[in-house]
């Protein structure tokens, strides 16, 4: 793999706008996470109150479509919002209009140089048209971005870990990734062991790897500047390392400690071995190397999971050398429309996986026989 995006390769400019895009609305993003870390320490935040992060939402994804229509009119987004509730007349929608515009104005402003590149939202109408660029349904057929502008809520109010994802599909298949992890430290070692620079620039290009630099170095960063990244290679049970999801109602935590029994796992270290993140930040800490195994066996048998929470890991997953299926092992689906039509996801090191899908296997057979 080449250690660097020549200017002539097909996706040049897919990758560039992409990375200003997610870095100008993780800057956004970060900043009313951080207001929220600041009024829960005073006291005064309001139980329950989504409004901060249904701003981010909004205004995440008004910059985000529009740097793209912008630059490729005729792609198609699938994108987590619509702009019907903004539109209303009532008094809610006028307060979370003026926060968005705001919020966009301050970002813009400060990020002003990129402008050329990824223009600018100058009003609440462009603001809207903007945010309901995201109605794709998908398909297996042509090219649509898939966009989650705030992935990781309960991360993202708690002031934990959250991301801003986005990927780019042609004919069912991800060829682009770029994920921004505002509150993502440099170095992951266990859930009480996190340190280095905060803030993560994650991007992978088809056939070129995937690559990681500072989510706050100004303006587009070259390839060629970023840090090629690798997964590892692990297979010994006393040194994987395993990620998983932070809330209990996304994925089956009780059926990943079984899982992890029949991997080989020590009852005395596996609390050190699993490491809980919120988000697709889980993919960027694997593609690092920094873990080995992601799980996320499904709560349900009828829960599906929706593209845009995949699709940017995927490809940073495969370009970093390592494998990702659902609970069977298949490769995951991103043609079917706006939801993976398959059960749960693994990710590994490719040394790892088939070990990991037998596992998962045999531990839903004994679940099936209890």
């Amino acid at each position: 793999m080449s250690s660097a995006i020549p200017l002539n390769h097909p996706y040049h400019k897919e990758l560039e706008i992409a990375i200003l895009a997610v870095k100008r609305a993780s800057k956004l993003t970060k900043k009313l996470s951080d207001s929220i870390a600041i009024t829960q320490k005073s006291g005064t935040q309001i139980k329950d109150d989504k409004s901060p992060v249904t701003v981010g939402d909004y205004a995440s994804q008004a910059i985000i479509n529009h740097a793209i229509k912008l630059n490729f009119p005729n792609d198609e987004i699938v994108g987590e919002e619509d702009a019907d509730s903004l539109r209303e007349e009532s008094e809610e929608s006028k307060n979370l209009n003026s926060r968005i515009l705001q919020i966009i104005n301050d970002v813009q402003e400060e990020t002003n140089s990129y402008n050329n590149k990824i223009g600018q939202l100058n009003n609440l109408n462009q603001i809207f048209d903007s945010i309901d660029f995201g109605t794709s349904q998908g398909g297996n057929k042509g090219r649509f971005w898939a966009l989650d502008p705030i992935d990781g809520t309960k991360g993202f109010l708690r002031g934990d870990q959250f991301a801003v994802c986005l990927a780019l599909i042609e004919d069912g298949k991800v060829v682009l990734g770029v994920i921004g992890c505002p509150n993502l430290p440099d170095i992951i070692l266990s859930n009480e062991d996190m340190t280095g620079e905060i803030g993560g620039l994650f991007s992978a290009v088809k056939g070129v790897g995937s690559f990681y630099s500072s989510l706050w170095n100004p303006g587009y960063t070259p390839l060629v500047e970023q840090q090629q990244i690798h997964m590892t290679k692990t297979t010994s049970p006393g040194e994987l390392k395993v990620v998983e999801g932070v809330e209990k109602g996304h994925s089956s935590h009780s059926t990943q400690s079984k899982i992890k029994k029949i991997l080989g796992f020590n009852n005395n270290t596996v609390g050190r071995q699993t490491i809980n993140l919120d988000s697709q930040v889980k993919y960027c800490v694997l593609a690092k190397g920094q873990a080995d195994i992601y799980l996320r066996l499904p709560v349900s048998d009828s829960y599906r999971e929706k593209i845009w929470d995949h699709a940017a890991g995927n490809i940073l997953i495969y370009e970093s050398g390592g494998q990702v299926g659902d609970i069977k092992g298949t490769p995951l689906d991103f043609g079917k429309g706006r939801y993976l039509q398959s059960q749960g996801v693994l990710a590994g090191n490719s040394e790892i996986f088939p070990t990991v899908v037998n596992a998962v296997q045999e531990t839903l057979k004994e679940l099936e026989n209890e």
